[in-house]
């Protein structure tokens, strides 16, 4: 839970008069606020401390990180504090135990907490979706869709762990296809889906983030892009929409609404800050730093192009409910649950709720 740094004692009264100078000083300081000489919010007690799930360099916290970098969690008034895990199903595993406030990651695992009759709900968004299958150097495949994925029928598939997004969203495609979810075997191969492919350890892979246009520079081919509607088979139903998005447990946003909306706050002005053209420059630069150093040009670019396509703060509400709708298909959860049990009120919905919140 976030704690709330209370200043202790207040304005002492006092029979003692300012002189002009000392009074006019203190008016001007008052009066300008955060101008040439800004008041310390960690100094006058008014951050707020609030605990983070991150994946660093992967864009699933991307904004975050953002915010971290830039101080727009300290001028939101929060003292961010992070902990590091490798997937989807650690950071809901941190968020229910109480590790940190907001964990990060793809709807699934927080469908699958809250269906067990977990009070858990999303309060902003990350990115919209990000994953692509794809198949390993080599391994030749029907080009459309849904003779691409039936191929895949006894063949291993690299997700980042069991039980994760990765794993859920290959078994989406899979029952989209006409397949059961055991006709194909799965592998947790962390952060080293390229590896794997590149090496044979497995067939196919749900990468994300860097993984995306690095697998597919050493010859890895895509089966299914799901980030937008143009190359994503339709029949799916989740192509373009939000995905990654940060959730809270419900006690803890019920007893701090302040800090959820610093958070906000914060989040939106990173998103907006990437977006804005007068930091292009900046921004793909930040987006570079996630692909290894001795990247092609090519390469840095196409990421960084893909990156700033997919980061948004936020997360429609019928995006949330077509999620509740596939994993329920996809046996994550076990029945349809109403959207407003895990999309918090006040979650921006659209880049105008975002720019809103920066006001």
């Amino acid at each position: 839970m976030g704690r709330v740094s209370s200043p202790r004692g207040g304005i002492m009264r006092s029979n003692r008069i300012l002189s002009p100078t000392l009074a006019g000083a203190l008016l001007l300081a008052l009066g300008t606020g955060i101008g040439t000489c800004p008041i310390d919010a960690r100094a006058a007690g008014r951050l707020e401390t609030v605990r983070f799930t991150v994946q660093p360099n992967t864009l699933v916290t991307t904004l975050v990180e953002v915010a971290l970098q830039q101080k727009f969690f300290e001028q939101a008034g929060v003292d961010a504090k992070t902990v590091t895990v490798a997937h989807g199903p650690a950071a809901v595993t941190a968020l229910a135990s109480g590790s940190v406030d907001i964990a990060t990651n793809a709807p699934e695992v927080f469908l699958a907490l809250a269906g067990k009759g977990q009070s858990v709900k999303l309060i902003a968004g990350q990115t919209k979706q990000l994953g692509v299958l794809v198949a390993r150097p080599g391994l030749q495949l029907p080009a459309q869709f849904p003779a691409s994925v039936q191929a895949l029928k006894g063949k291993k598939i690299g997700v980042t762990a069991l039980s994760s997004a990765t794993q859920y969203l290959a078994i989406t495609m899979m029952t989209a296809a006409g397949l059961a979810a055991n006709d194909a075997s799965f592998v947790a191969v962390g952060t080293g889906a390229t590896q794997a492919l590149v090496n044979g350890v497995i067939d196919a892979g749900f990468v994300t983030g860097p993984q995306v246009v690095v697998s597919q520079s050493l010859g890895a081919k895509v089966i299914v892009d799901l980030r937008t509607t143009e190359n994503c088979p339709a029949q799916l139903g989740i192509c373009g929409i939000g995905q990654v998005g940060m959730w809270a447990m419900g006690d803890w946003i019920i007893k701090n609404p302040d800090a959820v909306g610093k958070v906000r706050k914060a989040i939106a002005r990173a998103d907006v800050f990437l977006h804005d053209p007068a930091n292009a420059e900046t921004a793909r630069k930040m987006m570079y730093a996630h692909v290894p150093a001795d990247s092609t040009d090519k390469l840095k670019n196409e990421y960084a192009d893909y990156a700033l396509t997919v980061l948004s703060a936020a997360f429609a509400r019928k995006d949330l409910e077509a999620w509740i709708g596939i994993d329920h298909k996809a046996g994550v959860i076990a029945a349809p649950m109403p959207v407003a049990d895990v999309y918090a009120q006040g979650t921006p919905e659209n880049f105008e709720d975002v720019r809103s919140l920066t006001r």
